[in-house]
């Protein structure tokens, strides 16, 4: 018997979210494979899909009437409030559940956003605040961007040229600099005053910029997005994943976006599960990941399973339960050393 049957045997008999994933990411199954088809259909009808998806607007929306009135029309149509039940935070939860791309209630989430949170003048997705038809301010926010580029691909919109020239926005303006910056002048962004393009790098910025390019068809990986990859990769193994460059002792962030700690599901900011599991899907292997892969291994309970040391929220329906057991986080942790090759 293997060294993770239990716990594949745990997840299989878990709820059709994780047996769907376990299936597909876990055991390698086809797509097309009727045991797969079969969950994918109980997912798509179950907690956390069904909830996350319940209450649709007409217009496939999720516009929230406190949003506007907090934030404006625009910024509640963008859907990046009320923060994680917005719009595109339910994009986001749905693209990391691995929802069918074919489902209308999926596919015209998909279309509102891209009609409502991408801004063709900045060529990206941009947050707009604007109340009593008079612009408050507007937030460029790279991890944001990267999520929408991620979910956008995974949801089957990668080839829509919103989608496409956000990437590009990410490979002309995401940074890799460790602290001590300037912004150039040309830049659409204002350093310090710009909390998410401030004098140092933010670390989510770049592991969701590299989350995005995992999914990005190879058609559209041109020399100058290869380039910035590489510099994206050099920055997080510049942290040896989830360690501060300055302290190697701590982690590079804390608080509630502490990687050490692991999240279901994830949000603005990434676990090491996520780190890791981010490089290794785009072919980098190093000691480093190695480091990190025994760090989420030390974290395993005596059951031979994983908990979710975080839960963002309020959610519409949480994916695990703070400090318990999880089957999401353990699907992750699995799917992680699949890709690493320890499975």
């Amino acid at each position: 018997m293997g060294e993770y049957d239990g716990a594949i045997a745990w997840l299989l008999g878990g709820e059709p979210n994780v047996r769907y994933n376990t299936l597909i990411n876990v055991l390698g199954k086809p797509r097309g494979d009727p045991e797969v088809e079969s969950a994918l259909a109980e997912m798509m009808a179950s907690p956390p899909v069904s909830k996350i998806l319940g209450r649709q607007d007409p217009d496939r929306g999720f516009l929230d009437a406190k949003a506007v009135r907090d934030w404006g029309p625009s910024a509640a149509r963008a859907g990046y409030f009320p923060k994680y039940k917005g719009s595109a935070w339910k994009l986001i939860f749905l693209a990391q559940l691995g929802a069918d791309p074919g489902d209308p209630r999926v596919r015209g989430l998909s279309e509102y956003l891209l009609r409502n949170a991408y801004n063709p003048d900045l060529s990206a997705f941009k947050l707009t605040v604007d109340r009593g038809n008079m612009l408050v301010g507007s937030y460029i926010m790279p991890c944001w961007i990267g999520n929408m580029v991620h979910a956008m691909t995974v949801l089957g919109f990668g080839d829509s040229p919103p989608v496409l020239s956000s990437l590009d926005f990410l490979v002309r303006y995401q940074r890799f600099d460790d602290g001590g910056w300037r912004t150039p002048d040309e830049f659409p962004y204002r350093g310090r005053r710009d909390h998410c393009w401030g004098r140092h790098t933010c670390y989510w910025g770049v592991t969701k910029f590299l989350r995005a390019l995992s999914v990005v068809d190879e058609r559209y990986k041109t020399a100058e997005v290869r380039s910035a990859e590489r510099r994206a990769v050099d920055f997080v193994l510049l942290h040896r994943l989830i360690w501060s460059s300055h302290d190697p002792s701590k982690p590079v962030t804390t608080n509630n976006t502490n990687p050490t700690r692991l999240t279901a599901p994830l949000t603005y900011y990434d676990d090491a599960v996520e780190v890791a599991t981010i490089l290794l899907a785009l072919g980098v292997r190093s000691t480093e990941i190695d480091e990190t892969v025994e760090y989420v291994l030390s974290k395993r309970k005596p059951g031979g399973r994983w908990a979710a040391d975080n839960t963002p929220g309020p959610l519409d329906s949480p994916f695990a339960l703070k400090g318990e057991e999880s089957r999401w986080v353990t699907y992750r942790v699995l799917r992680m050393l699949r890709l690493a090759g320890r499975l």
